[in-house]
């Protein structure tokens, strides 16, 4: 994948609308149905804004970004916030009949911050590994790292793997102390890494197959 021109990113400003009372439940566009690939990319929605710290997540059932109380009370991320914008990659469910954990496959946006719902293409730099216990059982969770497909919305100048250690050697132990604490682990929990061909490779894993 390269560097891309496009106006690729469409944001719904779905925050406004229901503080507004602008939509119901069910006007509200179903962010699962919008295809995981796009052209040569990848589609990302966003959940948490960087630089948030309320834990966002997008309900299928009721078509609405909620915040995740199931993480701790008011939905806080205990720690620093979020350092890129974090969501999931639509069409996709981690099944756990497969080794999942019956969520859809999670993306970090490396940018500025993007409101909630915002749907974007990007570009895979590599995919992360960790370790979660999830209801008594290990399982090894995948965590996409990207860069936005558009040129102007772009804040590093990486679009591959080699890139990202060449030019930001410190990134990548930035995010993985960020997800360990994110994720209540320790960064030892780190099982491994691959490259943007493997973290495409994900997104095809976990793809549903109704496009």
């Amino acid at each position: 994948m390269g560097k891309i021109p496009g106006n690729s990113l469409i944001c719904l400003l779905i925050a406004t609308l229901l503080a507004s009372g602008g939509c119901s439940n069910k006007q509200m566009r179903n962010f699962n149905a919008i295809p995981s690939f796009s052209r040569n990319y990848v589609n990302a929605v966003i959940e948490i804004p960087a630089g948030t710290n309320q834990r966002i997540k997008y309900s299928e059932m009721d078509r609405m970004f909620l915040i995740d109380q199931s993480a701790g009370p008011g939905g806080i991320i205990d720690f620093l916030p979020a350092p890129g914008n974090y969501g999931f990659v639509p069409g996709t469910f981690m099944d756990p009949v497969m080794g999942g954990d019956g969520e859809p496959l999670k993306i970090l946006v490396i940018a500025e911050s993007l409101p909630t719902g915002t749907v974007m293409e990007v570009i895979p730099l590599l995919v992360l590994y960790f370790t979660e216990y999830i209801s008594g059982q290990e399982l090894v969770i995948p965590t996409i790292i990207s860069v936005p497909a558009s040129h102007r919305h772009q804040v590093i100048n990486a679009f591959n793997y080699e890139d990202l250690f060449e030019s930001y050697p410190d990134l990548v132990d930035i995010l993985v102390k960020w997800f360990a604490s994110f994720r209540g682990v320790s960064p030892d929990y780190l099982r491994a890494m691959g490259d943007g061909d493997v973290a495409v490779n994900e997104v095809g894993k976990w793809e549903i197959r109704r496009f």
